[in-house]
């Protein structure tokens, strides 16, 4: 079967739109990498260094990690395929070349050789089992689903691509690609009637056609209702399509925070290969007018290339943030063995790498990292989690090069006060080994030391208890015991207040299960309310002072609503409608190119259930989605949500996306807190606003962090008031034991709160 011409690709845009990105995006290539290797004026030495070697390590990096990411469907028919008859031979390797082609991003060659390999199966029935035909369809299905995808959401990208139910300018004005992946899966669907994840992306095609739910037959229709809200919402818009922010990349980090010190959010984004312009670390600074200005050459960045996520935080107490890039997620072997970069924010508007200065330089795999001050010396230090590909239930036939590789432990590095860091994980019983992809701190218990919060891909949650050492050696604090939580896999963790009762409550966001059905699927047979085999995640309600011995916490998941398999990949915590009540958002996908499912956004409803209002919200993207990062980007008291979108597989790149919050009429504060006797960027400070409102008095409960544990929400704590009419107080619990307490401030503004500053005047 021939086809005609592809119109567009993410990865390889079409004329004319290749000429205006190759004009925009000059870069070197070498050994097949792009690599930006000519410094700017001024760039520190250290980050020649690191970009130099990061541009060694990923030399023909796209090729290596196709390579090493075969199918494991494909995989069993290629293991003799020497010895196999001519016709079983060619069909097997036409379906290899085409799952090559296809994760590379080449869709309509994908989908040209998957049809000879389909050809094959029907013309010679007898010399193939009855698994190859299936595998087959289901890979021309997606392909030509990929093919609609390029054509349109990538090239004439615009505010409603991909956002699901898809309506308006989302829906596609190329149908070639749509029209032919609903023919396979139609004919899949007949030949399996209960193939859920068929059905769910043969819903999404019509969909992109305009012709959902009229065209759909009905023996295989998601009615409309299913894609739709509980309840209304102020619906965001994708501001990114057509500014400085519309650029494509791969999975990666995100954080929105002030990295200038204007008082504004910046904007910090990567993404997770080693590809050159395509995966430059990249630094916006907030004009405040709505726009964004490109400072990645003038911050000396030239050349930082990869990151799976990012994580700010003053930690050398200078008042500048500084910025740290976690590498080599989610790609194993020896291409996962990435260093991370530990960016000094130097106060003039550029950063330097000081990894190796720092006492960071290691090469892991790593996603998990969080930023807090464990042992209560006013320093923050820092827990890094490795993906230790030897752990229990990882499956080490899917990827190449693993067999030999040794346990890799996590780190927590302790921080000395003079710019350097001290791994002492072992010391601290934090002995830790697992395929590690979420971390968060947050103080359970109200004794003033953070706990630490672990997700793990391949096992259960944990929670490492923090108490004090025996002795006065430091460190002076130590770790029990994990408490072992489920779910059995999950992305990552989230401490906050949900029912504002002043204990922190832990969200813990499940994952994909392996099985048959794929995690579109999962989704699907929870909208129609079909057995599924989805992974849960978790809502943990402290119990505070009614705790038992056994564990602080209490599940609440299925009270709250939450009891659906989200395939959540990041999470995090804003008061999106300033009610006063702290919502979820959830970042979602897996690397598997069918899985394409909605963000989430779930609305707080007083503390007791949770509701489900991405549709009505705008958000419900379905690209892969990975960091996540919350804050009020344009000043109006409403915090806005940058998503990194785009799968690990060069194929799967994608234009990153900022929603916009359009505003409501409750109340809001917004307060930045400085530490002095503790850490400057105050993370771990615990604030209660006590407002008087129509119906009595009541308080607000935040905690100063970065919101969750895949990408960096903004420091600043942007607290809903809900209809306040007064605030009586702010109470500050500083992470140094301080407690301070501010009076006279107005709903509607914001402060700089200084720790032990008499502010009362205000």
């Amino acid at each position: 079967m021939h086809l005609p011409e592809s119109r567009a690709d993410c990865a390889t845009p079409p004329w004319p739109l290749c000429l205006a990105r190759a004009l925009r995006f000059t870069c070197c290539t070498i050994l097949g990498a792009c690599s930006i290797l000519v410094a700017q004026a001024g760039q520190p030495e250290s980050n020649r260094q690191m970009a130099e070697r990061l541009a060694q390590i990923g030399q023909d990096y796209d090729r290596r990690l196709i390579a090493q990411r075969p199918d494991p469907h494909l995989a069993r028919y290629l293991r003799h395929v020497d010895k196999e008859p001519e016709v079983r031979r060619d069909a097997f390797l036409q379906a290899k070349l085409a799952y090559e082609n296809l994760l590379a991003g080449d869709s309509r060659t994908a989908a040209e050789s998957f049809q000879k390999a389909k050809d094959a199966a029907l013309a010679h029935p007898e010399e193939f089992d009855t698994n190859f035909l299936p595998i087959i369809r289901g890979y021309l299905a997606v392909s030509y689903l990929r093919m609609a995808e390029q054509a349109n959401c990538c090239s004439m990208h615009g505010p409603q691509s991909c956002l699901l139910p898809i309506r308006g300018s989302g829906i596609h004005q190329d149908e070639e690609g749509s029209r032919l992946a609903i023919r396979e899966y139609l004919e899949l669907l007949e030949h399996n009637p209960g193939d859920l994840t068929s059905r769910w992306l043969l819903n999404v095609a019509y969909m992109t056609l305009g012709e959902h739910p009229e065209h759909v037959p009905q023996q295989w229709l998601i009615p409309a209702e299913k894609f739709a809200s509980a309840a209304p919402f102020a619906q965001f818009t994708n501001v990114a399509p057509g500014s400085v922010l519309d650029l494509a990349g791969l999975a990666g980090g995100a954080v929105m925070d002030d990295f200038n010190g204007d008082g504004r959010p910046d904007l910090f984004i990567s993404s997770s290969g080693l590809n050159g312009q395509r995966d430059q670390l990249r630094y916006f600074e907030n004009n405040g007018d709505g726009t964004f200005t490109d400072r990645t050459s003038a911050a000396g960045l030239d050349g930082l290339i990869g990151g799976m996520n990012l994580l700010q935080a003053d930690y050398d107490n200078d008042s500048h943030l500084d910025l740290l890039v976690l590498r080599g997620a989610g790609v194993l072997g020896e291409l996962g063995d990435q260093p991370p970069s530990l960016l000094r924010n130097r106060g003039d508007g550029t950063f330097e790498d000081v990894t190796e200065k720092a006492g960071l330089m290691f090469a892991a795999p790593t996603q998990a990292g969080a930023w807090g001050d464990f042992d209560g010396d006013g320093l923050l230090d820092l827990f890094v989690g490795i993906e230790s590909s030897v752990v229990a239930g990882f499956d080490v036939p899917l990827y190449q090069g693993l067999e030999q590789r040794a346990a890799r432990p996590s780190k927590l590095f302790r921080n000395n006060g003079d710019g350097t860091f001290t791994d002492v994980a072992t010391a601290a019983g934090l002995n830790l080994t697992g395929y590690i992809k979420g971390a968060a701190w947050g103080d359970v218990d109200n004794d003033g030391f953070p706990d630490l919060a672990i997700a793990q891909e391949y096992g259960p949650a944990l929670l490492f208890h923090n108490r004090p050492a025996e002795g006065k050696a430091k460190p002076t604090r130590k770790f029990a015991a994990p408490l072992q939580l489920e779910p059995a896999r999950s992305s990552s963790v989230v401490f906050f207040d949900y029912n504002q009762d002043g204990w922190l409550d832990l969200f813990i966001a499940g994952y994909a299960k392996k099985g048959s059905t794929y995690a579109a699927g999962q989704v699907a047979a929870a909208m129609l309310d079909q057995p599924h085999t989805g992974e849960l995640s978790r809502l943990y309600r402290n119990k505070g002072a009614r705790r038992a011995a056994e564990s602080p916490f209490e599940d609440v998941t299925a009270a709250a609503g939450l009891n659906q398999p989200y395939v959540a990949t990041g999470s995090t915590v804003a008061d999106f409608d300033n009610d006063g009540w702290p919502d979820l958002y959830l970042s979602t996908g897996a690397p598997d190119y069918r899985a394409i499912v909605p963000k989430r956004l779930l609305h707080n409803r007083g503390g007791e259930r949770f509701e489900d209002v991405s549709a009505s919200a705008g958000i419900a993207h379905l690209q892969k989605g990975s960091a996540v990062a919350v804050g009020d980007v344009d000043g109006d008291g409403h915090q806005d949500i940058l998503q990194v979108l785009g799968g690990e597989y060069p194929g799967d790149n994608f234009p990153r996306a900022l929603f916009l919050n359009p505003g409501n009429a409750n109340k809001w504060l917004a307060l930045q807190l400085e530490g002095k006797k503790s850490n400057r960027s105050a993370i771990g400070a615990r604030i209660a606003v006590e407002v008087e409102t129509p119906k009595g008095t009541r308080t607000i409960h935040a905690v100063v962090s970065t919101g969750g544990s895949y990408g960096g929400s903004t420091l600043t704590q942007e607290i809903g008031l809900g209809d306040a009419t007064k605030i009586k107080t702010v109470q500050i619990t500083w992470p140094s034991g301080t407690r301070q307490r501010v009076e006279n401030l107005k709903p509607n503004t914001r402060h700089k709160i200084v720790e032990s500053e008499d502010l009362s005047a205000r």
